[in-house]
């Protein structure tokens, strides 16, 4: 048994993998794990490896995918490893020629070259229609032909098709010739995710949602997602949300982005482009924001003259029509006195940022009342310092995908002016302090303070920490890996109506309530995840338990007073590894003390992700109060 590659050269600046064959023998290893088995398969492994050195194209894609751990492991023990450093050895040579190789969507995989696609994974590989090579090219390689290989750039491109939506995984191959020790071909595989995803979200029988990407059309890249939102007890009970994306425009890396929400009592529309700074080595960043909001708000009126809480009796709704613009520009330089050694990936960043929010309709505002909806304009500078690194590891919220982990700090000082028909000028000033490690054998831990305040006292303050642990075994056939989060948050002097809330990601997974709101709020997360290596229909389960804890409360009363609100919740991931769906989850929660939600709640969609920020510097903000 063999799988077969065949490369057809286009031009000299292009390749694909189209006619020139390549066989490769059919073997189970592979860069990321390997399952021992026997003396049999040590045997095979070594009689293979023979094979494969006797010629120098499969010689080098040998030692690319494939590691000897049958010789050096006899305990029956699973390998999790990942080479970190693939690209260093090939540093100062010239890339000659780049192939490109597109895998199927069902059946094959970057990380185990001897799967095939046969029979129904066929079929349904023909529905789908892969990324087109010439996307690929233009829009997400950051080398061409006739470059010096640079080992970070590599990384960094790997990671960034990695994290794009449409690419299931990646991975660039280094392929040298020695007859031409000056020379090496790059190998770029690619796997699609499914192009189709529909998933949910259900608070009864009468509240659901239900979300319908297609994520890669005809395989351009670009994506529209379309959200219906079903609640029975109101009028009209359907509302709407879409977004369309079109991700990295040609070789610009900057990304568009249409929305469109149409609810019961507003509307949304926005027009977004915008280009971070993917790489340390961008020099350029920026981005633009069209918006306007039509919608019925709710006013809050003071019952002691500090405090303001919901009240039924003196509450009314008033229309808002709001139109927002906003841009910044950005530029990093190399900061080679914070290098050590051959790290040259500090930056010193430099950002503008200007926006302009304006209301056709509001209720009257004064210093006093309705700040929120003042008109205002915002002149912002921002400096800071940025070294982010990234790791690759596996098993944190996928099954047997590389996932690209930021590691490295940031400090950044941000400052400007207001002018508003509320407070008139007033000056800003904030500051951000983030750091994240692998702190040894531990794990990871990641940590963000974010100040800011204006000149007549209105402040924010955030504090928020991640931590995962490293895996550990669990019986035979299961590790385990633990998480924890924590955000805590506070104002002082903020707006009339103004609040912060514990619904999703911001305390309390799962929910979204109008009733959990505040001044200050702390929230506690934890998860424990167990991969197992069971399956069921072929798919492999990762059962879960997870708990979350939330104080919140107004400014002027005791955080912890009260009892914290409370989820308990237990599901399962699933992942077919043949398959290249995002893992999704089913989930059940039991919520014993929230406000307006009910006991039990079912939802069944991707995997939450703690969204481990990187270590990006780009468009001067304002502290944000969530």
């Amino acid at each position: 048994m063999s799988i077969l590659l065949f490369i057809t050269p286009i031009n000299s600046n292009a390749q694909n993998l189209d006619s020139i064959r390549i066989e490769i023998p059919k073997v189970k290893a592979t860069a990321l794990y390997v399952s021992m088995k026997s003396e049999k398969d040590s045997l095979t492994f070594t009689k293979l490896k023979k094979k494969f050195s006797k010629n120098k194209i499969l010689r080098e894609i040998h030692h690319a995918l494939f590691k000897d751990v049958y010789n050096t492991n006899n305990q029956g023990q699973e390998i999790v490893k990942i080479e970190d450093d693939p690209f260093t050895e090939y540093e100062g040579r010239v890339i000659r020629k780049i192939y490109v190789k597109r895998l199927r969507v069902f059946g094959e995989s970057i990380a185990d070259t001897t799967r095939i696609a046969e029979g129904f994974e066929k079929f349904l590989s023909s529905l789908h229609a892969n990324t087109q090579e010439s996307v690929i090219r233009k829009s997400f390689l950051l080398f061409n032909v006739g470059d010096i290989v640079d080992a970070d750039r590599l990384r960094d491109n790997e990671r960034l098709m990695r994290q794009s939506a449409i690419l299931h995984d990646a991975r660039i191959l280094v392929l040298p010739d020695p007859e031409y020790p000056n020379l090496v071909d790059l190998l770029v595989l690619t796997q699609d995710i499914w192009s189709l995803i529909v998933d949910g979200e259900a608070n009864g029988l009468q509240n659901y949602s239900i979300r319908v990407r297609q994520v890669n059309f005809r395989g351009v890249g670009h994506s529209w997602s379309n959200t219906f939102f079903m609640n029975t007890r109101e009028k009209p009970a359907l509302e709407y949300a879409s977004t369309y994306t079109i991700p990295y425009i040609g070789k610009t890396f900057v990304t568009g982005q249409a929305e469109l929400e149409l609810k019961r009592t507003s509307s949304h529309y926005a027009f977004r482009l915008f280009r971070p700074f993917l790489t340390p080595e961008m020099k350029l960043a920026g981005g633009l924001v069209i918006s306007k909001d039509e919608n019925e708000r709710m006013q809050f009126r003071a019952f002691d003259g500090t405090t303001y809480r919901l009240n039924d009796s003196t509450n009314f709704f008033f229309p808002i029509k709001k139109d927002f613009i906003d841009f910044w520009l950005a530029r990093a330089f190399k900061v080679n006195f914070l290098n050590k050694g051959k790290d040259s990936r500090s930056r010193f960043v430099v950002g503008l940022r200007f926006s302009d929010v304006r209301f056709d309709k509001r209720p009257e505002v004064t210093a006093d009342t309705n700040q929120l909806y003042r008109n205002h304009r915002d002149y912002l500078i921002g400096i800071g310092f940025s070294n982010r690194k990234y790791k690759r590891d596996i098993l944190i919220y996928g099954f047997g995908l590389t996932e690209d982990v930021p590691y490295g700090y940031l400090a950044s000082f941000v400052t400007g002016m207001e002018n508003s028909d509320a407070f008139g000028s007033r000056w800003y000033a904030g500051i951000k302090l983030a750091k994240g490690e692998y702190i040894g054998k531990a794990g990871y831990l990641y940590g963000l303070i974010n100040v800011g305040g204006y000149s007549n006292g209105t402040t924010g303050m955030s504090i928020e920490s991640n931590y995962f642990s490293t895996l550990h075994a669990f019986r035979r056939r299961t590790q385990i890996r633990h998480f924890v989060n924590l955000r805590y948050a506070f104002g002082t002097q903020r707006y009339t109506g103004e609040f912060i809330n514990v619904n999703r990601e911001n305390g309390i997974l799962d929910v979204n309530s109008d009733k959990l709101w505040g001044t200050k709020k702390m929230g506690l997360g934890y998860q424990i995840v167990f991969f197992s290596k069971l399956n069921f229909v072929g798919f492999r389960i990762a059962p879960f338990f997870q708990t979350d804890f939330a104080f919140i409360n107004p400014k002027n009363e005791f955080l912890f007073k009260q009892t914290p609100y409370t989820s308990i919740g237990i599901g399962i991931r699933l992942r077919n590894e043949n398959l290249t769906f995002n893992t999704f989850q089913i989930k059940f929660s039991y919520f014993p003390n929230l406000p307006n939600i009910q006991v039990l709640n079912a939802s069944f969609n991707d995997t939450y992700n703690l969204r481990l920020k990187d270590f990006d510097i780009s468009a001067p903000e304002i502290v944000p109060f969530r």
